[in-house]
């Protein structure tokens, strides 16, 4: 059975639409994915790796729906201006230290959080205007000595 002209046209119409949103999808994940930096974070002479993420999305999601995070990992929200923050524990699979910093100093730590699934009810706040926050794993804080005052040192 042969195509009518408008079929080979309709059909050509989609293909075309197909290939553009295959291109797009490879360009905008390219571009989350270099957002997504790995970089290297000194608190009081103890070295962590870090996912620095700086886009809402990512900051949104955090380390929500994550199994684990290695013992020296973490992640740092980089925020383009200081306001006070708020931090809840959604989706995760296991407790953090959620450390609030203005320019690498800690402002406060919220320590050992427990998670608290789809719906959680605790919200978690900077005591002052933050544009940083680092989640490590629930406990690092008090194992290292991690206090309010202390300076985060990493590279932008």
């Amino acid at each position: 059975m042969a195509l009518s002209r408008k079929q080979t046209i309709g059909l050509s119409i989609l293909g075309l639409l197909i290939l553009i949103n295959i291109i797009f999808l490879l360009f905008f994940y390219k571009n989350i994915r270099e957002e997504r930096r790995i970089s290297t974070i000194k608190i009081n002479q103890q070295i962590i790796k870090a996912e620095i993420v700086s886009n809402a999305s990512d900051q949104y999601s955090g380390l929500s729906n994550r199994v684990s995070l290695c013992a020296d990992c973490g992640m740092l929200f980089v925020f383009p201006d200081k306001q006070d923050r708020e931090f809840v524990m959604r989706n995760m699979n296991f407790p953090l230290d959620i450390i609030f910093l203005d320019n690498g100093k800690i402002i406060n730590i919220a320590a050992n959080l427990k998670p608290e699934g789809n719906s959680p009810v605790t919200r978690y706040k900077s005591l002052a205007p933050a544009n940083q926050v680092l989640e490590l794993n629930g406990g690092y804080s008090e194992k290292y000595g991690v206090k309010a005052g202390d300076m985060v040192i990493y590279n932008n």
